[in-house]
């Protein structure tokens, strides 16, 4: 299995909270993670059929019912499956242009390569649902904490040169639970994640994509703002 030690806690999670369930899907799984890259830090990951098959097609997986594949019960049985379900988020990475084409021209500008994980493990599109997994009275709730608190784990290893939460909620919730973890520098303007082994700049931003994106003029001066915190 790749990235053995970190996906290992993801699996031992699911099945706290998920053995025997028929319908909730696997979670997110991590491909070796790289170091001294540009990290992109979502919410959660989606789950759309029609996705599905703009990813994995003219791929060894065209064939496959998401439905059915990517379900739990399914996936807690053959362990195998987990480095099928690693390589198709790879594919994701590069054929799933309307979300990571964004991440990937960012990290080509300030001369760095990226990659993605997400705060939350759990697959879903709706976010309604998706916040009625994670929270409890407007906190987050034990669930949430446990997938928390692998992120935070996923962090110290990877140790990039800079990170973007790209999402204001998933801003919010970083800022809150890793508050002791984080630093303002009042001259450079922007934080410090110093949870790690040193400390990495972190910028807070809303979406990169979609209806509600970060506009043109933010994004040259988040890609300016990363290039400066790289000179230090």
């Amino acid at each position: 299995m790749k990235n053995k030690r970190i996906n290992n806690k993801i699996i031992k999670l699911w099945n706290k909270y998920f053995e025997g369930d028929k319908q909730v899907f696997g979670p997110l799984f991590y491909d070796s993670f790289k170091k001294d890259t540009l990290l992109f830090v979502g919410v959660n990951p989606s789950s759309s059929a029609k996705g599905f098959k703009t990813i994995v097609k003219d791929t060894e997986y065209s064939k496959l019912n998401p439905e059915e594949f990517f379900k739990w019960n399914k996936l807690s049985k053959d362990l195998d499956l987990i480095d099928d379900c690693i390589n198709i988020e790879n594919y994701a990475y590069k054929k799933y242009t309307s979300y990571f084409a964004k991440p990937a021209k960012i990290a080509e500008s300030v001369g760095l390569d990226w990659q993605h994980v997400d705060l939350f493990l759990y697959k879903e599109t709706n976010q309604s649902n998706f916040m009625k997994r994670i929270l409890e009275k407007g906190e987050l709730n034990q669930f949430g904490l446990d997938q928390l608190s692998i992120f935070r784990d996923a962090l110290k290893e990877i140790v990039p040169r800079a990170i973007v939460v790209t999402n204001a909620f998933g801003s919010e919730i970083v800022r809150k639970h890793l508050a002791d973890d984080l630093v303002w520098d009042e001259e450079r303007g922007h934080h410090w994640f110093s949870g790690g082994d040193k400390k990495v700049p972190i910028f807070f931003s809303s979406m990169l994509s979609g209806q509600r994106a970060l506009d043109r003029w933010s994004c040259e001066r988040l890609v300016w703002h990363i290039k400066q915190s790289l000179k230090s």
